[in-house]
């Protein structure tokens, strides 16, 4: 099962590189926190085996449908909404939704209106993931 889920996000991957288009960002994670109980951000760097390999991965946002695919970020299959298609005075914002059995939310939003080539991003889900992307 496991094997088939690697091949199933590498074929999902590849894809998305192939459709890559102009207006798509990539974007890169450079830390990853969680919120404790006393409602500081602690970086969770080496804390869970998941994220110790997060720093440095990619994915791919295609902006005009709010999908983003990578190997620790993905909202296929979810309720996508595009917020804000960003512009030079906003910010770019997708909330993504999905019901399983309990309620799950991803807000994701990337500051385009930032000088210079690369643009700060957030991810707030279980967990807040944060990075920059290009264009």
């Amino acid at each position: 099962m496991r094997q088939l889920f690697f091949f199933a996000s590498l074929l999902t991957l590849l894809m998305s590189h192939s459709a890559h288009a102009e207006s798509d960002l990539t974007c890169t994670i450079t830390g990853v926190s969680e919120v404790s109980a006393e409602g500081t951000l602690e970086a969770l760097a080496g804390k869970k085996n998941y994220y110790e390999t997060v720093a440095g991965a990619e994915f791919i946002v295609q902006r005009d449908k709010g999908l983003m695919m990578g190997r620790f970020v993905s909202n296929s299959g979810w309720k996508i909404t595009v917020l804000d298609s960003g512009s030079p005075q906003n910010s770019y914002k997708v909330l993504s939704t999905r019901s399983s059995g309990r309620v799950q939310s991803q807000f994701f939003e990337v500051r385009l209106h930032d000088k210079g080539p690369k643009k700060p991003f957030v991810l707030v889900a279980a967990e807040v993931l944060h990075g920059t992307c290009a264009m």
